[in-house]
């Protein structure tokens, strides 16, 4: 390991207090400023015409939640961001191409959402409507400190549910290449999206620079996917596995969904503006022996995640039982490619046995089987199951958020080695919260951990108390001897 940076060395970061978005890895920096926008919105929105009868489960409560929240005159939070680095010149003309074919796929890029007399209303413009086109206004220098609060200001403006095209793009230029952001509203998409979303886009940009149209799969429909979730809740069978896997979780949780066990400073309850923590957990020969370990003993990594935050929750609280709401991806074969929020929410709970004494292994294993009941349960809408719970008396109902953990292996998505893509970071709009979620994420060349806390000094303890000791877990077990390393996705 000599001459290597160690993960437990890599301090952890705090977004800028009163920063929108969470702060911008050092790789990606300011410049002049270039940005696309739709020609002629008006006459795109004029052509939209409405889609079926209703949205999604989530975009039903985002839209309600942003709704309300413009009521109150408070700044718009609900987008999220995705933003890489190229190391060549920008070529203007082939990016307003490429974002014009990509959004020309996407159904759920030309849609926007409207307030109706039956709700919220789903509206799309047809893909011959659409051209992006390089902006035509004054160009700004936007220095490299200022960039996280240029993109939050710039995405809080237009990345809109209402909006036509409730997207937004933008590049920062310099001397030796130029930072590329994309942001859009959350009603559509989720980060998974937005990886996918900047592999279309660097595929097609290059395309256009090379003169060769990129091949790229069919997009599919969210259209579809939103009618595929009504018929999976419509046909709920309360007998079902999937739907035991939440009523257990709730009758051993007193009814309620999970509550984030840190002290969070917060002495009334009420959310409170936030700021992001984030850190390197492991680096990636750690994450080597980690994966040679769990190859051995039957394990799996997202066990492995769940497993550490299972130890740390007693360690914390003396319990023996960990329960955690977690977001998984929801896609069927044909929306491998969908823009759109594509994913479900479900139970994660882990028995800790034998207080002071509790065979890791074992741990890992008992995670990755309640990881494997998640995937299962997530399959049908969380919505649905917990209506069907609450009418049982089973789910007592929400006290705000739950707390949840997520995690990514990004090394699933096809991003190869590109170091555009994997250079590309993801970021959320920042709104008061009352919570500490966590979002793991695994690259090729680590873990890392982001969570948005109350913007205090009692969260912030807390939270690095969190990182340290679910870093010294894992690189606890990373550290057992006798395992032959080697690098797999699990």
């Amino acid at each position: 390991m000599s001459g290597t940076l160690q993960s437990r060395d890599i301090p952890p970061r705090f977004s800028d207090s009163g920063s929108l978005v969470a702060r911008l890895r050092p790789h990606l920096t300011g410049g002049r400023a270039v940005e696309w926008e739709l020609r002629d919105p008006d006459r795109v929105a004029k052509a939209a015409q409405r889609w079926g009868d209703g949205v999604s489960f989530l975009q039903s409560d985002h839209l309600a939640t942003m709704a309300a929240k413009r009521r109150e005159g408070e700044a718009h939070h609900g987008f999220i961001v995705a933003a890489t680095r190229f190391d060549t010149p920008l070529v203007p003309d082939a990016m307003s191409a490429a974002l014009t074919d990509f959004v020309r796929r996407h159904e759920e890029l030309r849609a926007h959402y409207r307030s109706g007399p039956a709700g919220h209303e789903r509206w799309v413009s047809p893909p011959d409507e659409v051209e992006i086109v390089t902006a035509d206004r004054e160009s700004v220098h936007v220095h490299d400190a200022e960039l996280g609060d240029w993109v939050g200001g710039r995405a809080a403006e237009t990345a809109w549910s209402d909006l036509v095209p409730g997207s937004w793009w933008g590049a920062t230029c310099d001397d030796n290449g130029f930072t590329f952001l994309a942001s859009t509203d959350h009603v559509r998409g989720d980060g998974y999206s937005l990886v996918l979303a900047m592999f279309e886009i660097v595929e097609l940009y290059r395309g256009h620079c090379a003169g060769e149209p990129a091949e790229l799969a069919a997009a599919g429909s969210f259209g579809d996917a939103i009618l595929a979730e009504r018929r999976i809740a419509a046909s709920l069978d309360p007998a079902d596995d999937r739907v035991a896997v939440w009523r257990d979780a709730l009758v051993h949780n007193d009814g309620r969904t999970p509550s984030c066990p840190l002290d969070l400073g917060l002495t009334d309850g009420l959310p409170k503006p936030s700021v992001t923590a984030q850190t390197v957990l492991l680096d990636a020969e750690t994450l080597a022996r980690c994966d040679a370990r769990i190859a051995a003993t039957d394990g799996s990594f997202s066990g492995l995640i769940y497993a550490a935050l299972a130890e740390w929750h007693r360690r914390m609280t003396g319990r023996d039982r960990f329960f955690v709401s977690t977001v998984l991806a929801t896609r069927a074969p044909e929306h491998f490619w969908t823009q759109g929020w594509l994913c479900n929410f479900a139970p994660i709970a882990v028995e800790v046995p034998n207080i002071g004494d509790v065979d890791f292994d074992d741990l890992v294993r008992a995670a990755a089987q309640s990881v494997r009941l998640a995937r299962g349960a997530a399959e049908i809408p969380a919505h649905a199951v917990l209506a069907q719970l609450a009418g049982e008396g089973v789910f007592r109902g929400l006290d705000g958020s739950p707390y949840m953990v997520s995690y990514t292996d990004l090394r699933r998505l096809p991003i190869g080695d590109d170091p555009v893509l994997n250079g590309t970071q993801l970021l959320t709009g920042l709104g008061p919260t009352r919570n500490a979620n966590l979002w793991f994420t695994r690259t090729a060349t680590g873990l890392d951990v982001v969570s948005q806390i109350p913007d205090n000094d009692v969260a912030r303890t807390s939270i690095l108390e969190q990182f340290a000791t679910l870093r010294e877990i894992l690189a606890e077990y990373a550290d057992a001897a006798g395992y032959a390393t080697e690098s797999v996705v699990r």
